[in-house]
């Protein structure tokens, strides 16, 4: 795996509500202003990262990031208890040598809104590969490329981490292979593939 290079890419959260495509709701959507303080730690096990955000309106958030299963989360405080977050777009960094793994993330866009108007209905989590997508990455001297679909993705169980596999389609009708590995935080590019391999279509 270390053979395929590292990229960085912006990634769509989304917990509570299936989605063809990333979108916002103008009445419940906030803007990264900065991060007031991040860091990362180890709870029972779980690696877990924490920020304070302040929004462009002003507002602050405390934020939860459950790195093993890919959820995103209000801190329960007073002023957070009925309200609950979704729709995260955050920033990964490919850059390693960072003071915490919140460091290599940061949440740029966001929803948050009543606890009432949440659309999933069961208690039961989307499956981790439906948690996230991505939606914009690097590709060396390529430039940016602004991902229109995911064409498949699987889970990989390596026995040692999950591997979590994307073949995506560009704007310009080009796919490639995607690649997040769990435990380290990384996405990489893997491949461009040929239209023509894609029988299904």
């Amino acid at each position: 795996m270390n053979k395929y290079p590292l990229i960085e890419i912006l990634v769509f959260f989304c917990r509570h509500s299936r989605l063809d495509k990333p979108s916002w709701r103008k009445e419940y959507t906030y803007q990264l202003k900065r991060v007031r303080s991040c860091h990362s730690k180890v709870i029972g096990g779980i690696k877990k990262s924490y920020y304070s955000i302040e929004t462009k309106n002003g507002k602050i958030f405390d934020l939860e990031f459950d790195q093993e299963e890919l959820l995103w989360s209000l801190v329960q405080n007073d002023t957070q208890n009925n309200v609950v977050i979704d729709r995260v777009l955050v920033h990964m960094k490919r850059h390693k040598h960072q003071p915490s793994d919140a460091h290599r993330m940061t949440p740029i866009r966001f929803e948050v809104f009543p606890k009432e108007l949440i659309e999933r209905t069961t208690p039961i989590e989307f499956a981790l590969i439906e948690r996230l997508r991505p939606y914009r990455f690097k590709r060396s001297k390529h430039g940016s490329i602004q991902v229109s679909q995911i064409e498949t993705n699987h889970l990989e169980n390596t026995m040692i981490t999950k591997h979590l596999n994307y073949l995506v389609e560009d704007t310009e009708q080009r796919f490639y292979h995607l690649v997040y590995t769990l435990d380290q935080l990384d996405w990489r590019f893997m491949q461009e593939v040929d239209r023509e391999f894609l029988f299904v279509r």
